[in-house]
């Protein structure tokens, strides 16, 4: 049975991460590496901090093999198709853009989803033929198809001399 300190420092720890604000800042891809060293304390810390150092959260994405090439599917409902830029940089893909949804002229009584710029870095498990790479958009989803480079590996002889210390 837990003792009473500990209940109300479980209280109190839910409150804080209830706190609207927290989640903002939390957020916030201006304060992502102090948020990610400093909003949670001991092993709690560390193991979110490994989680965020290892992938964004937004855009939710899978990544498999199908067919000869490695396919990136990302959900970006609401994005409209020219606010999304894709590159590739040696092995890493990167989905950067931002939605909006905030209606300047229109007078708001519920307002819960939010305007925001968004980055996600995929290192991808192989490497691909870049010149073949091909993507689309529909229906929120954006698809990426990326053949994989099957390169035959150099076999490099290496001759054994007798008598000789290296």
């Amino acid at each position: 049975m837990m003792d009473m300190e500990k209940w109300k420092d479980l209280i109190k720890m839910s409150a804080h991460y209830q706190n609207q604000d927290f989640w903002d800042t939390f957020m916030s891809p201006e304060n992502a590496g102090y948020n990610k060293k400093h909003s949670f304390s001991g092993i709690e810390r560390e193991k979110i901090n490994r989680f965020l150092s290892a992938q964004d959260i937004y855009p939710r994405c899978d990544m498999y093999e199908n067919n000869g090439s490695i396919i990136i599917e990302a959900e970006l409902p609401g994005v409209c198709k020219d606010n999304i830029k894709v590159s590739l940089t040696k092995n890493e893909l990167i989905i950067k853009g931002k939605c909006s949804s905030f209606h300047q002229h229109f007078p708001y009584y519920l307002k819960e989803r939010q305007s925001r710029s968004f980055e996600k870095v995929l290192t991808l498990p192989v490497p691909v033929d870049k010149s073949s790479i091909v993507s689309s958009f529909e229906n929120g989803i954006l698809s990426i198809s990326l053949p994989i480079l099957f390169e035959e590996e150099e076999i490099i002889p290496i001759f054994v001399k007798s008598d000789e210390k290296l």
